[in-house]
């Protein structure tokens, strides 16, 4: 069965995804426990990156990727495509040519939770794609099945249509839009202290003394002591 729905349409504000965009998933990854891919899908073809886009999405059986291409012709520039494999790691349902259709369309990546093949190619156009690995076992045109902009699972991760993907060389996370604001509001001054513990600690100063581990320890230390002292 295919099942093709529109593209949903983007629900947070550019500027707010510009904003999201200059947050880096580690520094979220400080405040949020969900919405993180498994560490497993690594990216190829870019080095020192920085995505954020929403998501249309896509589900292909293990041969059958046609609705791969025509997702592609669906997205709008910006998207991130996500690609629900449904538990395939042999075949390749990403390598170069959809890529570059990919790339010429503007969109920002791929997530394939499964493996991409032409890795060296895709690096030499320089278009980002997240992997569980490369495979040269290809797919196929079969269109018997698949889906596109229907809720997937994608590195362990619900993925709805128009859901906030923002990626980096350290991993993927996924957004609902609704989560956007208040993350970006709690975690930007995170962020933009960064520059400042880094002067700090090439300055010298000890980190378990800036971040207040020293306090924190001695504190534990001194109520450890007076439990054990029965006071």
């Amino acid at each position: 069965m295919i099942v093709v729905n529109d593209r949903t349409p983007t629900a947070v504000p550019s500027e707010l995804l510009d904003r999201l965009r200059r947050i880096p998933p580690a520094t979220i990854g400080h405040v949020l426990a969900f919405g993180f891919m498994d560490v497993a899908l690594r990216p190829i073809g870019r080095r020192g990156f920085s995505v954020c886009g929403p998501a249309t999405t896509v589900r292909t059986m293990a041969i059958d990727s046609t609705v791969v291409h025509k997702a592609i012709d669906l997205a709008e520039p910006g998207d991130v495509l996500v690609i629900d494999r449904t538990g395939d790691t042999k075949h390749a349902c990403w390598g170069e040519m959809t890529s570059l259709a990919a790339h010429v369309r503007g969109l920002a990546a791929t997530v394939v939770d499964g493996p991409a093949t032409d890795v060296v190619e895709i690096e030499e156009m320089g278009y980002l794609v997240f992997s569980r690995g490369v495979s040269p076992i290809t797919t196929r045109s079969l269109a018997q099945f698949g889906e596109i902009n229907t809720v997937v699972q994608c590195g362990g991760v619900t993925v709805s249509p128009g859901d906030i993907v923002l990626a980096d060389d350290n991993g993927v996370l996924v957004l609902p839009p609704h989560q956007v604001a208040e993350l970006v509001e709690h975690c930007e001054p995170i962020a933009q202290r960064e520059p400042t513990t880094r002067q700090r600690l090439r300055a010298g100063e000890a980190l378990a003394e800036y971040s207040g581990a020293n306090r924190k320890i001695a504190a534990a230390l001194a109520a450890q002591a007076a439990a054990g002292s029965g006071q």
